[in-house]
């Protein structure tokens, strides 16, 4: 199977005269939290090797999804092609573009993607394209990028995220949750700050959100009076730990006939994240002291190997030069990594104290022609089916001291 994958790259993007340096099989994680199997391929120009440890100009890049069958990604670094006859489209114009991704990629035009834009960048013509279904976005999202040069050929192309159109055994749920929207708006319209050159504005605005998912709401609290534990930190780097996992994932033919899941496609158990939350809250009781019920956990999930979660403080204004990212190793027990976003701005020392003149109720009034719910379609992770629903969205803010609008 690897070597007809091959031998099919080298023939339909006219790389007869490249030499196949490497080739190795990676087990991934899709965006909806399956396994998938990908076959990476590196090409050198004939006769050309490693500059300082770096690919030499004209190196091609491409990779497959073993696992359905599809070209995912092929890039002619750095736009330099030293192909002496590369495969050209019939021309460079958007049409063009879309019959190459339909016949190469098993998706239908407004079916299962559309333009999302249009760019000129020197002589490449670029096109973003993203999922949809039925019509309406979906999430997690699906993405593809073509670039072609003026003479029409391909020099980049990549797919990625969720298509469900790719996944033909995905069940689709038509029925929709009926909610009180009025309601919901009024409570995801929020006060926050806008960080700027010499300190932050104060607005009101829409915190995007799903109508029917209920965002898991975990609040921190602590008794002050107990002493702290000893905080376990690692002594690996973040960069090196991720290279040494994604190494870890390149494996032979014959074990990915095991079908053994990507770590990331494992569910975070009880254990872990009463662990995980216990390691977070010691660390906030340390860093934080006074700070208890007023933090709360944004999401727990697995990625690269690790357990990541976003800390965030209960009031959205305190979120402006306070948020905490922890990368936590549950195999070691030890946190690996603390992103603290008040050592970040701890330059901004003299941020000025702004008065809210203007009420919740007085904003939501003055957004209210702007706000819209988008239709959606969501993967739903529990039940493993792609149901409808609606976003709440608004491109526009009120300046909660002058009470002015502004645009996004």
């Amino acid at each position: 199977m690897i070597q007809k994958w091959i031998a099919e790259i080298e023939k339909s993007w006219g790389l007869e005269h490249f030499d196949l340096k490497n080739a190795s099989i990676k087990r991934d994680a899709s965006a909806i939290k399956t396994t998938e199997y990908k076959l990476e391929m590196e090409w050198f120009p004939a006769g050309a090797e490693l500059e300082e440890e770096s690919n030499p100009p004209g190196t091609v890049y491409a990779e497959v999804n073993l696992t359905y069958g599809f070209l995912t990604s092929f890039i002619v670094v750095m736009s330099e092609d030293f192909r002496k006859n590369p495969p050209m489209l019939t021309g460079i114009e958007l049409d063009d573009v879309v019959a190459w991704i339909e016949s190469n990629a098993r998706l239908k035009y407004d079916v299962d993607f559309r333009l999302q834009m249009k760019n000129k960048e020197g002589d490449l013509t670029e096109y973003f394209f993203s999922s949809i279904l039925n019509g309406r976005k979906v999430s997690p999202g699906g993405y593809i990028e073509v670039k072609v040069n003026k003479q029409g050929s391909i020099v980049f192309y990549s797919l990625s995220g969720f298509f469900h159109g790719l996944y033909p055994k995905i069940e689709i749920d038509q029925k929709e949750s009926v909610l009180n929207l009025d309601e919901f708006k009024e409570k995801q319209v929020v006060l926050f700050g806008m960080p700027e050159e010499n300190g932050y504005r104060l607005l009101y605005g829409v915190d995007e959100a799903f109508i029917d998912v209920v965002p898991e709401s975990l609040i921190l609290n602590w008794d002050e009076e107990d002493p702290a534990e000893e905080i376990c930190f690692s002594d690996g780097v973040v960069g090196t730990v991720w290279e040494e996992f994604y190494e870890s994932q390149k494996i032979s033919e014959e074990e990915m006939l095991l079908n053994i899941p990507h770590p990331d496609c494992l569910p975070i158990s009880e254990d872990e994240k009463n662990e995980f939350v216990k390691v977070i809250s010691n660390y906030l009781k340390v860093n934080r002291p006074k700070d208890s019920g007023k933090w709360q956990v944004e999401n727990i999930e697995r990625h690269n190997g690790l357990l990541h979660a976003d800390i965030v403080p209960i009031n959205y204004v305190d979120r402006i030069l306070d948020k905490l990212k922890f990368l936590y190793d549950a195999n070691e027990h030890v946190l690996l990594h603390v992103l603290d976003k008040r050592e970040i701005f701890s330059e901004m020392k003299d941020i000025p104290i702004l008065d809210v003149k203007v009420t919740k109720e007085e904003a939501l009034e003055l957004l209210e022609k702007d706000i819209f719910f988008e239709p959606y379609y969501i993967f739903d992770f529990d039940k493993k089916v792609v149901r409808p629903t609606q976003r709440i969205d608004c491109h526009e803010f009120v300046n909660a001291v002058t009470g002015e609008k502004v645009q996004e």
